[in-house]
């Protein structure tokens, strides 16, 4: 089923400094655009890079986690490992949950 075709929906930005306004309207006429499309424009590629940039804080949570992680296991386990592996511990729940 095609997507049904939405009209634009209204965002209004004040500007309260008349420099920065004129500043805006002389670059979207220098790239031949109206000022809405100059201004959709840069707010769309602002949240790109924020999208980008938080994507890499992540990615720095996730190794600042696994370093606590290691940690904890060292402090915890002082180099010590189980006799079990935890491949055997996880098929043997698989089975017991199963069985019910």
């Amino acid at each position: 089923m095609p997507k049904k075709k939405t009209s634009p929906v209204r965002l209004n930005i004040y500007v309260h400094d008349p420099g920065i306004r004129r500043q805006i309207k002389a670059m979207a006429a220098q790239k031949d655009l109206s000022v809405s499309e100059y201004c959709l424009r840069a707010i769309t590629e602002h949240l790109i890079k924020e999208q980008v940039m938080t994507r890499e804080e992540g990615g720095s949570r996730l190794k600042t986690a696994a370093e606590k992680a290691c940690r904890f296991q060292t402090e915890t386990f002082r180099g010590r490992s189980f006799a079990v592996s935890s491949t055997d511990l996880i098929r043997e729940a698989r089975e017991d949950r199963n069985t019910f």
